[in-house]
């Protein structure tokens, strides 16, 4: 009978191929390529995208986001994350000098970072932006040291300010002055640099990220990036916090509740977060230097609650740097692709520039404009592209885009200089990371830690002529995707995805598991027919492990990764987009992280609740996605509700920052002290007894939650087998050995997750919506491993009853790709340019189904104990009898449900 029913498939598969039709499809160019830095040809990135900078490039400290030119141009300045600048001679750039040196001869700065940095009349002296220290630092570029600093906490004019937060800054050489942006209290600071006194303290918009002045200095543009001011939940102070904080998040947004308040059950008033379209809510503001007040509050870009192309807007316009000219300002409006035009005269919105220049990615948002810049005679503006990797050269009176030039990754500022003849560029990922480990691997000064390893570049690029721009901008669309044709022949994943669609996959449910932090070698590095290290693989199977003076031979720390690999399908090609989790969780649920979270992610910043500068208590979610950081349209979970998809989440979102997290933090993971609020969507879609990231509880207590609540609600015939199911599993990431709760070695985190993931798909395989499910097994980043491809390279397996057995896919994969397929099986269009390029993993399926169950291998007891884990939440690990009742149908655990249930 068995083989009829697969005969009969395969007649089915057959036919429906005769009845296709072929499509074309873009992809990107590496889609058959590991990731490689060759700085003397091309470089392919996580993404599968090429990177072949133009002009002269060099490799500089990561996470390059300031820059500034000396009145000279003998010299550039580039400020870069943490303690570390670059001063580069711009007559010989390999000459560049790092602060500090790696052999220790030139001192750290300690505190310079962020965005600031300006030089100057003398040209040799700096000022660089102290970021979290509330300071200035000034710099000689000469001697490599700090000769200066001018901070910004004090009382002025009777008005006390702390915790100040340095962002941006500018020059005033007319006045000898230096113009603060001061995140922290939401303010503009003026400095007399003669005297290194504040002379003006200005309120303006919320996080002020960008300033510059008018060519006649009389005015400054201000650009505010953030959404809200976030208060502190009502009754917690800093010794009752741990009883008064939100086990959940009051509220979803956008609703009435979160721009109201709402009153808890307990009787405390939750304050609300206002509107979203407040004047100082992602707005540019003009100060007029002369009386030292703001003049028109301008809202640029498109505003949240808008429609574009029929679907409403969910994300704010992000303005967030300025150019200005004699007659006009030009404002980057990163989440649009867009850039507004203002009148320095009228101050009002005239006009917009929109970022188009391929007709195939025309209403695709994920370009970024970050970094501006405009020519002396105000024809051309450059806009650095963070999303792009390029730098888009736009004609101003026509007002389009002429073309582009390649740059690295994640392009995030632009300069003229040399009489607009050259430009300086800067990336905060250069070339990417490479590998970070291996039998081969060499060491470099920088070390092997993920966002040490992985550089930016400095580029000097001759302005193009046309015909040259011309060769640039081919060369930055070819770096990007590529279009091919094919008959749509797979019936699983099919290649076309839209109403016109006649194929409908017979995969009906997808559930996806995030994990946390893991390389690919170190996990399935020892298996064959890959391009693996199996010296990397020490959470892999009949390994050794060593702890102090302890030998354990033949350790089995991940038996169901390498079961699940090995019968179903794996690759030893796929890539985080993130270095850690602040980008990991935005890319791996559809959101293209943007230039405040890059920023932010560059910087050290202390949260600090209860202080009175409201800026203290700023978004900065490292497993979630905060509202400053959303998408024009969203991301996966907003697309699943725009098409008509069921969906559920389980953990996903929860680490919101300043999260506390203790074992009994049950609920959702975490607890807060500052009212932050989840998509409204995901509000109303998550479950509030489960889990998110929180090593101290343990995976297997998540497995008990989420059969749980599966039954509960999706088993049961209560509520339809959700669309899309999200589960955050991260005790993979790993922590300090806890032998009292059974985790006597960083190696029992991992071992912890493999035993969840494995009773999770046996679980799962016993359901009756087997038959028609595919589950997604991946990393949120992989900045905890090595890997001797590239320190991107991470985990991907499917398994499932239309997954491809004992296949190995060597196809470069993304997030974008698991989107992307996700997106095609369940017949949904694309929310990004990402989306709209990745590979798609056709060639993981299969139209012939295999529908036997998994079933779950044991733990290494001598790694993790789990009873002891368990034993704080009175519960009792027993193997055999998780074994008996893991059946979906198990008459003893339906009981206990039963009874649990109405008590």
């Amino acid at each position: 009978m068995k083989l009829l029913f697969q005969l009969g498939m395969l007649f089915a598969f057959v036919s429906n191929i005769s009845a296709q039709k072929t499509v074309n499809f873009t992809r990107v160019p590496a889609e058959n390529k590991f990731s490689i830095i060759d700085t003397a040809n091309v470089s392919v990135i996580p993404s599968g995208r090429f990177i072949t900078p133009a002009g002269k490039t060099i490799r500089i400290a990561r996470g390059a986001f300031g820059l500034a030119i000396s009145n000279d141009e003998n010299k550039a300045l580039v400020l870069s994350h943490t303690g570390v600048v670059t001063v580069v001679p711009l007559n010989n750039i390999n000459q560049a000098t790092r602060v500090p040196s790696y052999d220790g001869k030139i001192k750290s700065l300690e505190n310079a970072t962020f965005l600031g940095v300006k030089f100057s009349k003398d040209n040799k002296t700096a000022f660089l932006s102290g970021g979290d220290k509330g300071n200035v630092l000034v710099f000689d570029t000469e001697t490599f040291s700090k000769i200066g600093e001018l901070k910004l906490d004090t009382t002025f004019n009777g008005k006390k300010h702390e915790d100040s937060f340095t962002s941006d800054l500018t020059y005033l050489p007319t006045t000898n002055e230096l113009l603060v942006l001061d995140r922290g209290n939401n303010r503009v600071v003026r400095f007399d640099i003669s005297t290194q006194k504040i002379i003006a303290s200005v309120a303006v918009g919320r996080i002020p990220f960008g300033i510059t002045l008018t060519p006649d200095n009389r005015y400054a543009f201000i650009a505010n990036v953030g959404l809200y001011n976030y208060p502190i939940v009502p009754g917690t102070t800093p010794t009752n916090k741990d009883t008064m904080m939100l086990k959940f998040p009051a509220f979803g947004i956008p609703s009435k509740e979160a721009e109201d308040g709402i009153t808890l059950a307990d009787g405390r008033k939750i304050p609300g977060l206002g509107s979203a379209l407040a004047d100082e809510a992602m707005s540019v503001w003009i100060l007029n230097l002369k009386t030292n007040t703001v003049i028109p509050k301008i809202k640029t870009g498109l505003q949240i609650g808008e429609k574009i192309e029929g679907v409403e807007i969910v994300g704010g316009a992000s303005p967030n740097s300025i150019a200005v000219g004699s007659k006009f300002a030009y404002i980057s409006n990163a989440t649009n692709d867009l850039i507004s035009v203002i009148d320095t005269k009228k101050f009002k919105v005239v006009g917009e520039i929109k970022l188009k220049f391929d007709k195939r990615l025309d209403n695709q948002r994920g370009l970024i404009p970050f970094g501006l810049c405009l020519s002396k005679d105000e024809k051309t503006l450059y806009a650095a592209l963070l999303g792009f990797n390029a730098v888009a050269v736009i004609d101003i009176e026509k007002r389009k885009v002429r073309g582009l030039i390649p740059t690295g990754w994640g392009t995030t500022r632009v300069q003229l200089f040399a009489n607009d003849t050259k430009l300086a560029i800067l990336s905060a990922r250069g070339y990417g990371a490479g590998p970070n480990g291996g039998k081969n691997f060499v060491k470099p000064p920088q070390g092997t830690y993920i966002g040490d390893i992985q550089l930016g570049t400095f580029q000097v690029v001759d302005v193009p002529n046309e015909i040259q721009l011309a060769k640039y901008t081919q060369q930055v669309i070819n770096n990007t995707l590529v279009t091919e044709s094919a008959v749509d022949t797979n019936t699983v994943c099919p290649l076309t995805t839209g109403t016109k669609r006649k194929i409908e996959s017979p995969i009906k449910y997808i559930v996806y598991i995030t994990k946390e932090n893991r390389s690919f070698d170190e996990v399935l590095g020892q298996l064959s027919g890959i391009n693996g290290d199996s010296t990397l693989a020490r959470f892999g199977t009949n390994t050794t492990f060593i702890h102090k003076n302890d030998t354990f031979y033949h350790c089995n720390i991940s038996p169901n990764h390498k079961k699940i690999a090995q019968r179903w399908s794996f690759t030893d090609n796929f890539y985080c987009d993130s270095d850690a989790s602040i980008h990991g969780h935005h890319w791996m649920m559809g959101t293209i992280p943007n230039e405040y979270v890059e920023a932010n992610s560059a910087s050290d910043g202390n949260f600090k609740p209860f202080s009175s500068a409201p800026g203290r208590r700023f978004p900065k979610t490292t497993g979630g996605i905060d509202p400053e950081d959303y998408n024009e349209i969203g991301g996966l979970w907003e697309n699943l509700e725009r098409n008509k998809k069921t969906y559920f989440n389980f953990g996903e979102s929860n680490e919101f920052a300043n999260a506390y997290e203790e074992k009994f933090d049950t609920v959702f993971g975490s607890a807060n002290n500052v009212v932050f609020p989840l998509p409204k969507i995901l509000f109303d879609h998550t479950s509030r007894d489960y889990a998110g990231f929180n090593t101290n509880i343990p995976d297997q207590f998540r497995v008990i939650q989420f059969e749980r609540e599966m039954k509960r609600q999706f088993l049961s015939g209560k509520i339809p087998f959700p669309n899309l199911i999200g589960i955050q599993l991260p005790n993979d990431h790993t922590a300090s050995p806890r032998p009292q709760d059974g985790y006597p070695y960083s190696h029992s985190y991992v071992a912890d997750n493999d035993l969840a993931l494995g009773r999770m798909l046996e679980f799962l395989s016993h359901t009756p919506q087997w038959k028609n499910m595919l589950v997604i097994v991946t990393e949120d980043d992989p900045q905890g491993g090595v890997d001797h491809i590239d320190a991107h390279r991470s985990i991907l397996m499917m398994a499932g009853p239309y997954v491809k057995r004992h296949n190995i896919s060597h196809k470069h994969a993304n997030f974008g790709s698991i989107l992307r397929t996700i997106y095609h099986i369940l017949n949904m269009t694309y929310v990004n340019q990402y989306d709209a390029t990745a590979s798609l993993l056709d060639d993981w399926f299969t139209p012939i189904p295999d529908y036997a169950p998994y079933n779950a291998l044991e733990h290494d007891a001598r790694i993790f104990q789990a009873d002891k884990a368990l034993k704080p939440y009175n519960l009792n690990f027993d193997w055999r009898q998780i074994k008996q009742s893991g059946k979906f149908d198990n008459e003893t655990d339906q009981r206990a449900e039963h009874y649990r249930q109405n008590k």
